[in-house]
């Protein structure tokens, strides 16, 4: 009998993942398959490294599946979305956006499924029985299946975002045998498109940069964020229950841009971060306190693109109402497929056999014949360490960047120490170093720590001792944070943490302890390890392009190590 499942998302951040009866074996962006940052369109070159990666024909394969109804996988460029956004200030553009699309999409709700399996026939998928989710239930079948720890436990599941088969948000209760959507709030009534649109109008891309906002907003004192969140909370409330998101205004949050940015101007740019994500917050929080108190359910799971935002997550944790709280890891569409899957297993095997998450290096890992082959023909200094950890552990000790290419490659968009530049976090200077050596990285946004979890709490504090494997939360620190000064948020002295346990990443962690072993410090910087615009490098020769076009010195690439100069 056919036992494995394809999911795909043909859109925005495309992306493709394969499974049998009980868990993901497989799964990756198209970005780093063919180069280009978020790709929106089939994810052709995905589908294709899924079945291979498992070792499937299409005959093995029992259904695909798709999260969503509505599909629009036509390929859309950077510049196309750019487009897009600013063609809606034309007469024509906002009959486009405004009516047709809205009507098109309301009378036909399975817009775009003649398309896909076009596509799907061209990959010689066609005869596979194909299925498609709400865009909605994927989304929380990501954060219920993946991240429960009890099948006969409850848990209240939150999802939000720009919007998705007609809504932007959801309540649901999921777990014990029970799948029941207590609210639902209309994608006209939307937080997300506020969001996006106000990326926009800061000039920086919709869909892909808001976290630039969310980063900048600590910098405004507390007196301008809670003075421009006012402007915003004109616009969007809550329902009188507050189980759900209510436009203040006549328009749908997706077309009040010009009336926003006529309130906002002459606001310094600051201030608007600030605003926005105060209104954001505060939005969120008293949402999902109230689905907890009507509820009564206090194991809070997230997903949804509005979960991304990091310090929103922190502020919902905090609640007195919440006791537990996690956010699926990269809970943007492209784990969309995740809960497409999920779903389809848990409903054709058995739903307790779905197993959630282990960890999240689900993508391509580099051979030995792979790391050696490119090390070799690097024409840089080659090493083949007998301890990889501590030789690591002692150039970070040094002050120097090293980047890591090694194991499976991570799902997302965090980089979880496969894929990553690790650095000493106690110096605040190798922030410029690596700024200047390969990042670009706007001068305001911090990098993040990767912290043992069993020293945590000498960092941070995380008194209701949250998961964090995933970096989808901030912490306060402690007040040691010079420990760690180099990746904590400067303005507001908080850190988006990844807590490692042994078992996540046992090679990882070997470094995190022999760094210890050697500095006494149970942290480094963890960032991503690709080229500004560029996506997270996926193999050894990705690695060293990187490596070759950048300031960066040493690398790991597999079991070697290369360094530019003799040490």
């Amino acid at each position: 009998m056919s036992q494995f499942i394809l999911a795909l998302h043909a859109s925005h951040n495309a992306a493709a993942c394969i499974g049998d009866g009980h868990k993901v074996l497989y799964a990756i962006q198209e970005e780093r398959l063919n180069g280009e940052k978020n790709y929106w369109g089939y994810p052709k070159l995905s589908i294709d490294a899924c079945l291979k990666q498992a070792g499937v024909e299409p005959h093995d394969l029992a259904a695909v599946v798709y999260g969503g109804e509505t599909v629009l996988c036509r390929y859309h460029s950077r510049d196309d979305v750019m487009k897009s956004y600013r063609r809606q200030f034309t007469m024509l553009g906002r009959l486009r956006q405004r009516v047709a699309m809205p009507l098109i999409t309301k009378i036909k709700p399975n817009f775009g499924h003649s398309a896909l399996a076009e596509h799907l026939a061209s990959s010689g998928l066609g005869k596979v029985p194909r299925i498609h989710y709400d865009h909605h239930l994927s989304h929380a079948a990501t954060a219920y299946y993946g991240l429960r720890r009890n099948a006969a436990e409850k848990y209240l599941v939150l999802t939000c975002d720009g919007a998705g088969d007609r809504l932007c948000a959801s309540v649901r209760v999921m777990g014990g045998g029970e799948n029941k959507l207590v609210a639902a709030t209309d994608w006209g009534d939307s937080l997300g498109a506020i969001y996006s649109w106000i990326t926009f109008g800061m000039g920086f891309v919709p869909m892909e940069h808001e976290y630039k906002l969310m980063g900048m907003a600590p910098y405004a004192s507390s007196q301008a964020a809670e003075e421009t969140a006012q402007i915003f909370h004109k616009y969007l409330g809550l329902t009188g229950d507050e189980m759900g998101f209510a436009r203040k205004v006549r328009k749908r949050m997706a077309d009040v841009y010009q009336d926003l940015e006529r309130d906002l101007r002459g606001k310094r740019f600051d201030y608007v971060c600030a605003g926005l994500q105060r209104f954001t917050e505060d939005l969120l929080c008293r949402w999902a306190a109230a689905a907890a108190r009507s509820t009564g359910i206090r194991k809070v799971l997230a997903a949804g693109g509005v979960f991304m935002n990091v310090k929103a997550n922190k502020r919902i944790a905090e609640l007195p109402e919440v006791d537990e709280f996690e956010a699926f890891p990269s809970c943007g569409d492209e784990t969309l497929p995740f809960g497409a899957y999920y779903l389809e297993a848990a409903k054709r095997y058995r739903d307790e056999d779905v197993e959630p998450l282990k960890h999240f290096y689900l993508g391509d890992a580099i051979a030995a014949d792979e790391s050696e082959q490119v090390a070799r023909d690097s024409g840089y200094v080659v090493e083949k360490p007998v301890d990889m950890a501590a030789r690591i552990a002692e150039l970070l000790a040094t002050g120097k960047p090293v980047a890591r290419a090694a194991g499976p490659m991570e799902f997302g968009a965090r980089a979880l120490g496969n894929r990553s530049i690790l650095a000493d976090p106690s110096n605040q200077d190798v922030v410029r170093v690596i700024n200047q050596m390969v990042k670009k990285r706007d001068f305001w946004m911090p990098f993040a720590p990767m912290v043992l979890a069993r020293r945590q709490h000498d960092y941070i504090q995380n008194p209701k001792k949250l998961r964090s494997p995933y970096m989808m939360m901030t912490f306060d620190v402690r007040e040691n944070f010079r420990d760690l000064i180099a990746a904590v948020h400067n303005a507001d002295l908080t850190c988006r943490a990844q807590l490692l346990e042994p078992e996540h990443n046992p090679e990882m962690h070997a470094i995190l302890e022999a760094f210890e072993k050697r500095t006494g410090r149970g942290v480094i910087l963890n960032t991503s390890f690709n080229l500004h615009g560029y996506p997270i490098v996926r193999t050894a020769a990705d690695a060293l392009f990187v490596l070759k076009n950048s300031g960066l010195e040493h690398l790991q690439i597999g079991e070697f190590l290369l360094h530019k100069q003799p040490i």
